[in-house]
């Protein structure tokens, strides 16, 4: 199959040589656990370590489950390193409070500038990179870029797994009302003619046709811009590219009988009517189809396929969602942790996430074709459909991405039950956005 260079979650570099394992050390052996370098190589230590870790990343909440996907393979291949798994209920706010040890943070792009840079945890790894020639180019394009243009110019994490957006349908209603099911590559008009089609009151039940994460959805739809200028600070959400996006996907939810009140609204609600056999397409994380179906298999005839397709950008898929080991700022064990990051982005590590679900940072033939074996309830599904389109460029962001993201579900609000069109509900967004941005900015003058 044609192997979208870009990714997909719901969701993994040949970067190191099978000596990627050591220390940072001086020139010439030292005795103890340290062995020399060669030919100018770092040497290598096999001093004992304990490597602290959060996830910010997926449905991991034990250290059992952190131990089957991360900490058994890292403790193998470092029998010196031990891993720490922290607990999903101690905040960030409280390990800085503390001063609890924390060396690698896993977290999203898009939770980056709030929680990383927001509390000083951001260490640039070039140095790190260049000692133990580290090579970024196997690993997926775009969340290299991200990264780039985030450390100006400098690299904060590693791409470890990657998030995006697929249509997730039911294949039973499509099959019970005798339409056709979504195919890749279908046009927003064909989602469009379909919603139409599917939305409908029968036996006084009611079938939705088209279900979203809106602010989720539009964060990384193809044509998506900034939400936030990240030079000015301002919000563009009235600008003529955002209204195109927020049309085409709040329309849908225009359409005749694919209305929802205020209570079948919110994400969760139709993540439950889909459940509930009563809602035929949720546009989603990719996640969402790795992970939710997984006890709901034997119960929903469901499968997947591609973001639906502008006419403006006819070939492009939605932008990525990476997710990104970070070797912490106030680690006391920076070469370790890289070490640990980067065999993480190898093609052996990134090969058994694949396999768990994940869709990998690394995106050659070898590792996309082993997504899902390890989960039957993905078998004969369309995973394809998260690595066939190419992805848009990540748009850049701010650390007030939250508040443009609350204010874009407000603007929602108000077109839906309030009254006002299109383009008051995006101004006053972009009133209130800016407002509130200033109100956080003053705080930290």
């Amino acid at each position: 199959m044609k192997i979208r260079k870009g990714a997909v979650l719901l969701s993994l570099c040949i970067l190191v040589q099978a000596g990627l394992v050591g220390c940072s050390g001086g020139s010439g052996g030292k005795a103890g656990n340290e062995q020399p370098g060669k030919g100018g190589e770092p040497a290598v230590s096999h001093e004992p370590v304990t490597l602290s870790f959060k996830l910010n990343v997926g449905s991991i909440t034990s250290k059992e489950g952190f131990m089957a996907v991360f900490g058994d393979k890292i403790k193998e291949k470092f029998p010196h390193v031990t891993p720490e798994f922290i607990a999903p209920d101690i905040t960030l706010k409280a390990i800085l409070e503390t001063g609890q040890q924390l060396d690698i943070y896993y977290d999203s792009f898009a939770n980056t500038p709030t929680n990383l840079l927001q509390n000083g945890l951001q260490y640039d790894l070039t140095g790190l990179m260049k000692e133990h020639k580290y090579d970024l180019s196997p690993l997926e394009k775009t969340s290299v870029d991200a990264q780039r243009q985030l450390a100006s110019g400098g690299m904060y994490g590693l791409p470890v797994s990657i998030d995006s957006v697929a249509l997730i349908y039911n294949k039973g209603l499509f099959n019970q009302f005798g339409l056709p099911v979504p195919k890749d590559g279908m046009t927003m008009e064909e989602l469009y003619d379909l919603t139409r089609r599917m939305s409908r009151l029968v036996d006084g039940v009611h079938y939705y046709g088209f279900g979203t994460s809106l602010g989720f959805v539009m964060s990384l739809d193809p044509l998506a811009p900034s939400f936030i200028d990240p030079v000015t600070n301002k919000a563009t959400m009235s600008s003529e590219k955002f209204k195109l996006i927020f049309q085409s996907l709040t329309g849908l939810f225009q359409v005749p009988n694919n209305e929802y009140d205020k209570t079948t609204l919110t994400y969760s609600a139709q993540l439950k009517l889909f459940g509930e056999q009563r809602l035929a397409m949720l546009l989603g994380p990719n996640a969402l189809g790795t992970r939710y179906f997984a006890d709901k298999d034997k119960t929903l005839d469901w499968d997947l396929t591609t973001y639906p397709t502008y006419k403006e950008a006819a070939n492009t898929g939605p932008q990525n969602a990476p997710g990104y080991f970070y070797v912490t700022s106030n680690s006391k064990h920076k070469d370790a942790a890289f070490q640990v990051a980067a065999y993480v982005t190898s093609p052996e590590f990134q090969k058994h996430l694949a396999r768990k679900g994940y869709v990998p940072a690394l995106q050659n033939a070898d590792t996309v074709n082993e997504f899902g074996k390890d989960l039957p309830f993905l078998k004969d599904k369309n995973v394809k459909a998260l690595f066939t389109a190419k992805p848009a460029p990540i748009t850049s962001l701010t650390r007030f991405q939250a508040i443009a993201l609350a204010e874009v579900q407000t603007a929602f609000n108000d077109l839906q039950w309030n009254g006002k069109d299109i383009n008051t509900v995006l101004r006053e967004a972009d009133e209130r956005t800016d407002q509130k941005i200033a109100a956080e900015m003053s705080k930290s003058k």
